[in-house]
């Protein structure tokens, strides 16, 4: 999938990315064909789906799995992707535990009013990091 001249290709898988491939820049250091686009964009957009529909998350993994070894650009907007779910995950489980134990004493409920906020922020990050994968630049979420 990954073009033979892409500069994502020559970096050994979990190193670094240089700055050049993020951004509106990064288009010549991916150069991603529109397959590879298309597919990080259904990454991202299915884990803000997860917000909706519940179960969109499996189709970001299964996503990352496929085509992890294929295209260092999947790769790359797939792990973010899934590294902003189990972020996420963390956060609104910890919002609901605390806020949880704090409402018996009354002040609970404002901390809990935090999770849609979390969600939304989520949502919106990941439809800005799609655009940023369908126009073929690195996006870095975390």
């Amino acid at each position: 999938m990954a073009s033979a001249t892409s500069h994502a290709a020559t970096i050994p898988m979990g190193a670094p990315l240089p700055d050049a491939a993020y951004g509106s820049g990064s288009v010549g250091f991916w150069t991603a064909d529109q397959t590879e686009r298309s597919t990080a964009l259904w990454s991202h957009l299915a884990h803000a789906a997860t917000y909706v529909i519940g179960v969109g998350w499996i189709v970001t993994l299964i996503l990352f799995l496929i085509n992890k070894d294929k295209s260092p650009f999947i790769r790359h907007h797939g792990a973010q992707s899934l590294n902003l779910l189990i972020v996420g995950v963390i956060t609104c489980f910890g919002i609901g535990i605390v806020g949880g134990l704090l409402s018996i004493i009354g002040i609970g409920l404002i901390l809990l009013l935090l999770l849609p906020v979390v969600t939304i922020y989520m949502i919106i990050i990941e439809i800005i990091a799609g655009v940023a994968a369908n126009r073929g630049e690195g996006y870095k979420i975390l």
